[in-house]
């Protein structure tokens, strides 16, 4: 059982990016150790490594991934991923409610966690366009759970 957070993301504009870099900084701070990857570099296989997650996604067009993950996010709706019965994950979705599937991708993923057996630290964050203010109070919720989770507390 590992004590680190990995913290994936899943990004065609760099916002997820920057938003999970922000958060290993923050994590980093609390004193929780952690990594950083990005999905469109990543194995859905690679999954079965992680004990506890803070996923990062936007939604690209009508509640699909990026172009650049869908190579994960298809093997994870696929059921490669296999089991996740060890897996502790948060998910941060970033979308536009301009678009019917608001935070659409995010909303998949973490449907195809559920059923690997993967289980929610907390409820699905799903973001619009300015969200300074909802990251800022998600954080006040989040860090205290994971550094108790991973024993930082």
């Amino acid at each position: 059982m590992s004590n680190k957070l990995s913290i994936l993301f899943g990004t065609e504009t760099g916002n997820s990016q920057a938003l999970a870099e922000e958060l290993a900084e923050a994590s980093t701070d609390l004193g929780v150790e952690n990594e950083i990857a990005d999905l469109s570099e990543s194995l859905v296989t690679d999954l079965s490594s992680v004990d506890k997650a803070l996923i990062v996604v936007s939604t690209w067009g009508e509640g699909e991934p990026p172009p650049l993950m869908e190579d994960f996010f298809y093997d994870l709706e696929d059921g490669k991923a296999g089991e996740l019965p060890n897996m502790e994950y948060a998910m941060i979705a970033l979308g536009d409610t301009s678009y019917d599937e608001f935070c659409g991708c995010g909303r998949k993923m973490e449907g195809y966690f559920t059923k690997a057996g993967a289980k929610k630290i907390m409820d699905c964050l799903e973001l619009d366009t300015f969200y300074d203010d909802e990251i800022a109070e998600w954080k006040t919720k989040f860090f205290p759970k994971i550094q108790k989770i991973i024993g930082t507390a």
